[in-house]
């Protein structure tokens, strides 16, 4: 096992005939299956004969930017959608209608209608989930609030990203030791590795369920499981994985999950979620604390602190409003097609993308087995920067990292898409030869 142990220190886009838009019917998001949502390894040639939930294009008609543009950068930031716009629109015709009343009357509700939704996404209770404007401020709540004593080593994964990462190597003068797993190929994480990484003085485990660099699915399952076994906690980073593939944390046993609406939930910039395992939530005492974690708020007793009982307790302060009207408006998007549909549908997209670019001997810096593989799909390239740019100029949108060029369909893409970004790459990748 390779560890190692940090120190303190515009072209139009296509057009694609759909039928009326008209609304998906409801249907839960949950499962208590959750290793049947990542499937079963199949051959790519194999899958590409039955495109599934074509139907799902009706949505398209929801995001203006599939209009104009071909969109391939989820995994960035989501479509905007008219149900959005429509929120924050409301947003700002009820504050001009009720002004400061609009907190009491509307926006307190709507806030605790964003926190259900989200609980019903990812199998939790309401009371389970806090508010954040992003990731970082989330793990802070979670880092100053947890006391791992003498248990005082945090196992992640080189490959997770730098925020999750950060939030632990800050606390190393206070005697936090943070242990990172290296992956053997810049792509995976063997789950014995981490499980091995795991000892008597491990106090939290704290990975991707998605690595953002690759579109990996770990198996969270697995590493929870032993995580427990050997007494540490499990915090799962699940940005890259909520809205995409489905998630039972209550069958997973994870401890605390923390996630938000940029990406694949669609809902943009300014709002995160964290979940708190219940018999957790009173052992989690954050020192980021503010008005809005303490309980009975609306008495104004500056003298006297106490938490609330609840997962709230994580949320300092008055939360921005209108990412949260956006993000109704997008979760409710997420229920309606269900969260297992869109699974199946971006993989089966993000499957004939690895078959076209495997085809072309390109080097592919994602899993090709689609059962382990989110929708991010990645390419070895040169310069991939310029790629981007390049693309942008004809109305593609995808994004990149160092030395990897990132393309990542959502439910409402198409393999019309798939096929006009490789050929737009094949003509780039020419004229540089």
């Amino acid at each position: 096992m390779q560890r190692k142990t940090s120190e303190s220190s515009n072209g139009a886009a296509i057009k694609i005939a759909t039928p009326s838009a008209k609304r998906a019917p409801s249907k839960s998001t949950t499962t208590s299956r959750t290793q049947r949502s990542v499937g079963t390894a199949t051959p790519v040639r194999q899958r590409q004969a039955a495109e599934p939930h074509r139907d799902l294009l009706a949505w398209r008609k929801e995001f203006p930017i599939l209009q104009r543009k071909t969109y391939l950068n989820s995994c960035s930031l989501g479509a905007l959608s008219t149900r959005s716009m429509a929120g924050m629109a409301r947003f700002q015709e009820l504050w001009n209608e009720y002004g400061a009343s609009a907190w009491y009357k509307l926006w307190v509700s709507e806030i605790a209608e964003v926190r259900n939704k989200f609980a019903q996404i990812i199998g939790a209770q309401p009371h389970e989930v806090a508010i954040a404007p992003n990731v970082s401020a989330a793990l802070s709540e979670i880092a100053t609030g947890l006391d791992l004593g003498e248990r005082n080593r945090v196992v992640m994964a080189d490959l997770d990203f730098p925020t999750l990462a950060y939030q632990w190597m800050a606390k190393q003068r206070l005697g936090i030791e943070v242990d990172f797993v290296e992956s053997p190929d810049r792509m995976t994480v063997p789950t014995e590795q981490l499980m091995e990484a795991i000892d008597n003085r491990t106090g939290l485990v704290a990975t991707s369920r998605v690595f953002y660099l690759s579109g990996y699915i770990q198996d969270i399952a697995k590493l929870t499981r032993h995580a427990h076994k050997q007494g540490a906690l499990v915090l799962i980073d699940d940005y890259q994985a909520t809205g995409q593939i489905p998630i039972d944390v209550k069958a997973l046993d994870i401890d605390f999950l923390v996630t938000g609406t940029l990406k694949w939930l669609m809902g943009g910039p300014g709002l995160a979620f964290i979940y708190v395992r219940e018999d957790l939530i009173q052992k989690v005492r954050p020192s980021v604390t503010g008005w809005w974690g303490s309980r009975d708020m609306f008495e104004f007793r500056t003298g006297v602190f106490e938490y609330r009982d609840d997962a709230q307790r994580l949320e300092a302060g008055t939360p921005a409003v209108a990412p949260i009207f956006a993000a109704n408006a997008s979760l409710d998007i997420v229920l309606e097609v269900g969260v297992e549909r869109i699974r199946e549908r971006t993989r089966w997209l993000a499957d004939d993308l690895v078959r076209r670019i495997q085809e072309r001997g390109w080097k592919l810096l994602s899993p090709a087995d689609g059962a382990v593989r989110s929708s991010i799909v990645m390419l070895s390239m040169e310069r991939p920067e310029e790629l981007v740019s390049s693309l942008a100029q004809r109305g593609i949108i995808v994004d990149s990292r160092p030395g990897r060029l990132r393309i990542s369909p959502h439910f409402y893409n198409t393999v019309e898409e798939n096929e006009l970004i490789v050929s737009a790459l094949d003509e780039l990748l020419a004229v540089r030869n």
